[in-house]
């Protein structure tokens, strides 16, 4: 039941001039509060909270979501909605775990699938540990040092690595790696990260340079 009406409101919403409000925030940089917020919200509509349950919803209104990205980013500077994403993707790090986590949820759409994998620098991405380890700097090498996964579990690296798995399982469940030879090699990038998991080994991370200031005496 809940399931139900979780699907007939994102329908709903996906109906109303809100969706184009959200999908604009989103991509189109409009304050990075609102953009951030936006990220999340459209990442709700579309299943995050539904991702054993299924994410897909009416084909009206998977269509209505369809036009109205390729419609937003035609008139950005982006031209694509691959361009969009990867826009998102180079962002500071809230931005990115936002971005990480929605894309989980629309690459579940073969659309989606094939604007992602037509860019092989959101590829690239989603499937270099060192990525999100160097971004996020000392923090993460801290967290490293001390064993201390829990404090970091929501960050980018497991948001990164979800990304990289829900590519590889849409991938795979398709029939465009049959249909598209050059696709094997995005498949095997794919297949190779997820079996490396969302971190890095102690044996993987490279010494980094901490600068401290000196206590006073």
């Amino acid at each position: 039941m809940l399931k139900f009406l979780a699907i007939q409101g994102a329908v709903f919403l996906l109906s109303t001039p809100l969706a184009r409000h959200v999908v604009d925030a989103a991509f189109l940089r409009q304050g990075r509060g609102r953009q951030l917020a936006a990220l999340y919200a459209l990442g709700n509509i579309l299943g995050v909270n539904r991702l054993t349950d299924g994410i897909m919803l009416t084909d009206k209104a998977e269509e209505s979501l369809r036009s109205l990205i390729y419609e937003i980013a035609a008139k950005s500077s982006k031209l694509t909605p691959s361009g969009l994403f990867m826009s998102v993707l180079k962002q500071e790090t809230e931005i990115r775990l936002a971005a990480y986590r929605l894309i989980t949820v629309l690459v579940a759409r073969p659309w989606c699938l094939m604007e992602i994998c037509a860019k092989q620098e959101i590829i690239g991405i989603v499937t270099d540990p060192h990525n999100e380890f160097t971004k996020n700097g000392l923090l993460a090498y801290h967290f490293f040092l001390n064993d201390d996964f829990d404090s970091y579990s929501s960050c980018c690296m497991e948001a990164r690595y979800n990304c990289c798995v829900a590519i590889n399982k849409a991938l795979l469940s398709s029939n465009n790696l049959t249909n598209h030879p050059s696709l094997t090699e995005i498949a095997g990038k794919l297949h190779e990260a997820v079996r490396r998991g969302p971190y890095l080994t102690r044996e993987r991370i490279e010494a980094q340079p901490v600068v401290v200031t000196a206590e006073r005496l």
